[in-house]
């Protein structure tokens, strides 16, 4: 068994390195995106000195920007303290110092295609002294990236549709060049739900990282080849909606919530394993799967209990994509983390 397939414990921490906010702009991590079990069968502390630990998560509304450490622990229901792991949650200035527009490049899937999180970045940006310009051969108007439905790194790196693909090779200076684009300051990937779904948990894992990693560590260096000073953000991919009703409408029962979330927090954690350390190599990674309430900001339908019940309830309708709120969320990860 490699590193990438050794064995995990449902209640072992993902926390990046830094997490960042904006003053007076709510950031939140919830507890159970934090893990691959279930939240709610263990205990949560917190060590910080802001914000408030709420049943869900921590949440705060900074007012002060700098650099505040924080430490999550997780307890069994006997006291045992299981695991820990600690984060700087990085607070920027609300005001940016004034300056050009920061030219981003989204990279990614359905999540990215759907176009929700970059309309909202253009929005808070458009608020704010810092400008923004999004590039990218998708989308309408401003609102520009290269997100496709169902795409995985190795699609980017060898499909024939790849808009990277040139002579068979990913090259970033070609998609530049072929696009007129002078310049990217930030390219920021959001990939890994469509490369873990089929996947299996142990052998169909391990597999699959050993081969996506390195194509998706050739993508940055190529990045880098083209634009040395351009800064590489690796979204950790979003976690799943926070119910099975999700995944049965979703996929009915050829997938659930249990595999797939097992399979993301693999994901998450081999990117974590490779990546945690190198943002003096101008790579970083981005905590955007703290900040999504996959509880309450995910497609939702009103449907009867049942074909004998005349009451109706409220239930998730999709396993892996956000509503507009989640989306939202998203965009407000985004937003700190590209903020001047």
């Amino acid at each position: 068994m490699n590193e990438s397939s050794r064995a995990f414990r449902p209640y072992d921490l993902l926390l990046p390195p830094v997490i960042p906010a904006v003053v007076g702009r709510e950031v939140n991590v919830y507890f159970d995106n934090l893990i691959a079990g279930e939240a709610s069968r263990y205990d949560f502390e917190l060590i910080t000195s802001i914000g408030r630990h709420r049943n869900d998560r921590w949440s705060c509304v900074p007012d002060k920007s700098g650099d505040y450490p924080l430490t999550v622990e997780v307890y069994s229901e006997e006291g045992v303290r299981l695991a820990s792991a600690s984060t700087l949650v990085r607070v920027k200035e609300a005001e940016s110092p004034p300056g050009p527009n920061r030219r981003v490049l989204f990279i990614g899937d359905s999540t990215t295609a759907a176009g929700g999180y970059t309309e909202e970045l253009l929005r808070l940006f458009a608020l704010d002294r810092a400008g923004l310009s999004l590039l990218g051969t998708r989308g309408t108007g401003l609102n520009r990236h290269e997100g496709r439905g169902g795409w995985k790194v190795a699609d980017y790196c060898g499909h024939a549709e790849s808009p990277f693909l040139f002579d068979g090779k990913f090259d970033f200076a070609r998609y530049m060049e072929t696009n007129a684009y002078a310049g990217v300051d930030d390219v920021c990937i959001h990939l890994g739900i469509n490369d873990v779904f089929h996947a299996s948990e142990e052998d169909g894992m391990s597999g699959l990282l050993g081969q996506a990693m390195p194509m998706l560590e050739e993508m940055i260096r190529d990045v880098q080849r083209y634009q040395p000073e351009a800064r590489i953000g690796l979204m950790m991919a979003i976690p799943p909606s926070r119910m099975q009703d999700s995944f049965g409408k979703s996929y009915g029962t050829l997938q659930s919530r249990r595999r797939y979330k097992r399979k993301w927090f693999l994901w998450n954690r081999e990117l974590l394993r490779l990546f945690a350390s190198r943002e003096q190599s101008g790579i970083e990674l981005i905590a955007l799967h703290t900040g999504i309430d996959t509880a309450h900001n995910m497609p939702m339908e009103l449907l009867a209990a049942n074909a004998r019940s005349g009451q109706t309830e409220l239930r998730q309708s999709n396993g892996v994509h956000p509503a507009p709120e989640g989306y939202h969320q998203m965009a407000d990860v985004m937003y700190a983390w590209l903020k001047p």
